[in-house]
């Protein structure tokens, strides 16, 4: 008993001596605690990630009434689509704008087993029964049935509360274009996810999306369906600011009525009109025919939804003559009084023939364009030489795209000047072996009339377009001078007796233009077949604010010359843009009466006055006629 006692009384004085803080170093052991809490902190995890493993992992009943829990209150989320921004014309009138409307969709996990209330359910909500029994088998918990649909239909389904456990509404942003098919191909439409599909929408797609957002589908305490922020699904954007587009919805309209008209009138497959301001390379109008409504896009159509004026390549024959007549002049190869002889009709080269419709012998180049005659045009371009003409035919704007970036854009189709053969380059000297949209046709004429530069091609207001999207100056094709001799020679064509433009003179305007009969390629018969009549024109010809084109392609009617089909629609697309643009004070096109008549005064004694500084080149001997004048 003794030696216990001292034992224990010994093992007491160490205790208190080691808790005794007169004892406590001054200098702890740091090491000792750090790995003490390590050891805690170890501890606490292992028991976590236990108990996590445990609840899921394993089928234990309590992982089952958490599950249950959770599923009454959360079913599923889902990404909500925000309304795009609206596009308008050049004067604010809508092109396409989103509204707010409903949208059915299913909750699979939740549908009832009964057969019978699903047949009540797809009779109300108009889905056949098959396709609401096949979701059953769905992954997916999340369906919809049916989407942004007219708030009159959803009406008449009446009230869907009854069958809420497994059917929700939420209103989405709908796209709709309230003009229906006033420039549909050029706008274009968007799917059902909102983002564009063909036209202005998708190239502009990233510009007018606002970002979506995402929304959850939980159950309220009486286990309801209900939406977490559902109404900013289909609430507009304040930040979105409208695109301002630079067609004119008067000069569209008054366009595709024309296009449309002269068309049927031709027994054409289709055609184009473009309405192009000079000054601005902004497209005033773009039409294409035949068309679609963009509220209901057809989907095995693919012909309407065309649009033609920016897709079509098609070799547009005589109206590319003013072209080379202007770059000619520009660098002195030749003057308005040059006389050039057209070898009475025909010419032959090695390689083929090459004919006039009608015999003429000498003629200057303004009359080159008056009786468009292809042996005269050659002329020219021989002058030339093969590399200018290629080169022109790239600055023209021939070889490369508008820049619109629309979808289908040609960029045109010409071969290396090493493979042409003699023949070939008289045939793209009157507009065939190369083939061309009619944008690019519209765009060249606006820069031979428009002081010679090119200010490109516009799709969108030019007062919505930023500074820093303009790079380095306009590029230049010729002088300013003679950019306005090219205009005024161009006047021949429409104002005087005899010229192929007659049928598209507008009473009291001053019209220059320009006719083309273009044949179509057949790949299939390896020869041309078919016909394409085409006109360009010039509003004022003295002062050229206005140019327009106007193809109307495979013409059924004969004989299909450019003048009588194509020449009137331009006529009345005319007339009614500068009545439109006189009255709404946007330009000033100054009447002109007997414009028709203005060129008498250029008559044949004036000419003769000036014979004796009248340049005559001669033709030469029959072996060396492919190169001289």
């Amino acid at each position: 008993m003794v030696g216990k006692s001292i034992n224990e009384s010994s093992v007491f004085k160490r205790i208190r001596y080691y808790f005794d803080p007169t004892k406590i170093k001054n200098e702890p052991n740091f090491n000792i605690r750090a790995y003490a809490m390590a050891a805690i902190y170890c501890l606490f995890l292992t028991l976590i990630l236990i108990r996590y493993a445990w609840i899921t992992f394993f089928p234990t009943p309590l992982r089952t009434r958490l599950i249950e829990t959770g599923s009454r209150q959360f079913e599923t989320n889902l990404t909500l689509a925000k309304p795009r921004a609206t596009i308008t014309d050049r004067n604010g009138r809508v092109l396409a704008v989103s509204i707010s409307r409903p949208s059915i969709f299913l909750l699979t996990r939740k549908m009832p087993e009964d057969v019978e209330i699903l047949k009540k359910v797809a009779h109300q909500i108009q889905v056949p029964l098959n396709t609401l029994i096949a979701y059953s088998d769905e992954k997916r918990n999340f369906i919809w049935l049916r989407r942004q649909i007219s708030q009159s239909e959803f009406n008449k389904m009446g009230s869907l509360k009854k069958w809420q456990d497994f059917i929700g509404v939420i209103d989405e942003p709908k796209r709709v274009y309230p003009e229906k098919d006033l420039a549909s191909q050029l706008i274009g439409f968007v799917g059902t996810d909102g983002n564009g599909l063909e036209g202005i929408e998708k190239i502009y797609n990233s510009r007018l999306n606002i970002k979506p957002i995402k929304s959850e589908v939980m159950k309220d305490a009486r286990g309801r369906l209900v939406m977490v922020t559902p109404n900013d699904a289909s609430k507009p954007e304040q930040k979105a600011p409208n695109l301002k587009l630079s067609i004119d919805l008067s000069i569209q309209e008054f366009a595709q009525n024309a296009l449309r008209e002269g068309v049927i009138k031709s027994k054409a497959k289709g055609g184009s009109a473009i309405v192009m301001d000079v000054q601005t390379g902004e497209i005033l109008s773009m039409a294409s025919y035949p068309t679609y409504d963009l509220n209901s896009p057809p989907e095995n159509d693919p012909s309407s939804r065309r649009l033609r004026p920016v897709m079509d390549a098609i070799e547009l024959g005589s109206v590319v003559k003013p072209m080379w007549i202007s770059k000619a002049l520009d660098l002195g190869l030749i003057k308005q009084d040059t006389k050039i002889y057209a070898e009475n009709g025909q010419m032959t080269l090695p390689g083929g023939i090459i004919h006039d419709t009608h015999a003429h012998g000498w003629i200057t180049p303004e009359e080159i364009l008056k009786v468009s005659s292809n042996i005269g045009a050659y002329k020219v371009v021989q002058k030339l030489g093969r590399d200018t003409f290629y080169d022109a035919l790239m600055k023209i704007g021939f070889g490369r795209q508008p820049g619109t970036g629309l979808p289908g854009e040609w960029g045109g189709r010409i071969k290396k000047v090493s493979t042409w053969r003699e023949m070939n380059f008289a045939n793209m000297a009157f507009g065939q072996g190369f083939a061309i949209s009619p944008l690019q046709l519209a765009h060249g004429l606006s820069i031979i009339v428009g002081d010679g530069v090119d200010h490109g091609v516009n799709l969108i207001a030019i007062d919505e377009k930023n500074e820093n999207d303009l790079i380095g100056p306009p590029l230049k094709y010729i002088n300013p001078k003679t950019s306005k001799t090219i205009a005024e020679m161009m006047e021949s064509v429409v104002e005087e007796e005899g010229g192929t433009g007659a049928p598209a003179r507008i009473p009291g305007i001053l019209v220059s233009g320009k006719t083309g009969t273009a044949q179509i390629w057949s790949s299939k018969d390896h020869a041309y077949s078919g016909r394409t009549a085409v006109f360009e024109g010039v509003i004022p010809s003295d002062d050229p604010k206005l140019v327009i084109v106007v193809v109307i392609d495979e013409a059924g009617v004969r004989p299909a010359y450019g003048g009588p089909l194509a020449g009137p629609v331009f006529a009345e697309i005319g007339k009614k843009t500068v009545e439109y643009l006189n009255s709404q004070g946007i330009y000033n096109v100054k009447s002109y009466e007997n414009a028709y008549l203005k060129k008498n005064k250029k008559n044949i004694s004036d000419i003769q006055k000036k014979s004796d500084n009248t340049v005559l080149i001669q033709p030469k001997q029959k072996e060396t006629q492919t190169k001289e004048f």
